[in-house]
């Protein structure tokens, strides 16, 4: 068996966190792959290929992926048909898109994974995305919700479609981080790119007001973006220049995560977030908002509140402050994610290419 993995490129995000140890695990198994990266950028790229990870850059740092990029469509379906893979495994909507287009009349299967619920505004990207679901064969999201969406504004033709909830490599919280915390404070910490949706502005401004109750707190923003400078404009403004802590782009989180206390996701859409998986089994509970999927499966280990300071703050202030509660959601979180291991997500994922092949689909939405 032959797989591609299409990206549209490789930047640090979630997506590429799991690619990577997919990657990872199925080379340990001796497992033919290719990973296709449309643009050619990602400043994950480098990563992959220092861990020997094959890929292929279509372009060379293509700054953006127009849909009506017909160079790009051509380049891929000639790729495709010299690789002549039995499966091609779509991750972003670029990646989505192109592939489909691409692959017409090739004999491969397509296997479309949806990652987040975030909904597309434009027109010509949501009627692309009912007719293209003709071409898809097994439509995969990372949760209930994403399949929801998925559903109504993907799934056209009624393609098999599952649900995979996200898997993390733990045996990255071996690995030791040369990032070190003091042990006098406490740390909130937010996960990932530093970008609108993820609403760090309001991360920064509830912890402003955790910060006047409990002066023994530190706020950690691990990810780079383009919301950085205004972040850090932000938490000058409010005089929290020495507590809020832009650690840049970091390979060594779960070492960060060991040293923390408390997560933040109050995202405007997300998919399952791999920061969120790898904080449970660090023991970190989690504040989270309506948007996050993983309260699918951390509702016993997260405070799901309104995207709002105030109520952030107060979750926050509540776990900090209650040393049963905190303890008790802390091995609950520990538990629970040790259901997510890399080894049982790619097991599915396994099973799951062979249904392809074969015509013996599972018959259980839940993978």
């Amino acid at each position: 068996m032959k797989v591609v993995f299409v990206v549209g490129g490789l930047p640090f995000g979630g997506i590429e966190n799991l690619l990577f140890d997919v990657s990872k695990e199925l080379i340990k198994r001796n497992f033919r792959f290719k990973i296709i990266n449309i643009s050619g950028t990602g400043s994950k790229l480098q990563e992959f290929l220092n861990a020997g990870i094959s890929i292929i850059n279509l372009n060379k740092n293509l700054k953006t992926l127009k849909t009506y990029r017909l160079d790009t469509a051509f380049k891929l379906r000639k790729l495709l048909k010299e690789i002549s893979p039995n499966i091609v495994h779509s991750m972003q909507f670029s990646a989505d898109y192109f592939s489909r287009i691409s692959s017409l009349s090739i004999n491969t299967k397509i296997i479309t994974h949806i990652h987040n619920i975030k909904r597309e505004h434009r027109i010509e990207r949501r009627i692309f995305n009912k007719f293209l679901s003709l071409r898809t064969n097994i439509f995969l999201s990372v949760s209930k919700e994403v399949y929801r969406i998925v559903e109504k504004e993907h799934n056209l033709f009624s393609k098999p479609h599952y649900i995979l909830y996200n898997g993390v490599d733990f045996s990255k919280f071996k690995v030791k981080t040369r990032f070190r915390l003091g042990s006098s404070f406490k740390y909130i910490v937010c996960v990932g790119r530093l970008v609108k949706q993820k609403n760090f502005d309001i991360a920064i401004k509830a912890f402003s007001l955790i910060e006047k109750e409990l002066p023994n707190t530190k706020l950690l923003i691990v990810g780079e973006g383009n919301e950085k400078e205004k972040l850090k404009d932000l938490a000058k403004s409010l005089n929290l220049s020495n507590k809020v802590i832009f650690t840049g782009y970091r390979s060594d989180v779960p070492g960060i995560l060991k040293q923390s206390h408390v997560l933040l996701m109050p995202s405007e859409y997300e998919g399952l977030g791999i920061a969120h998986l790898e904080a449970m089994y660090a023991g970190l509970p989690a504040v989270i908002s309506p948007n996050v999927p993983s309260k699918e499966i951390a509702s016993n280990c997260s405070f799901v509140v309104p995207i709002n300071p105030k109520d952030i703050a107060n979750a926050v202030k509540k776990l900090l402050s209650d040393e049963n509660l905190y303890k008790e959601l802390s091995e609950k979180a520990k538990e629970t994610a040790k259901n997510y291991s890399i080894e049982n997500y790619v097991n599915k994922l396994i099973d799951l290419y062979n249904g392809a092949l074969t015509g013996k689909l599972p018959d259980r939405k839940v993978l």
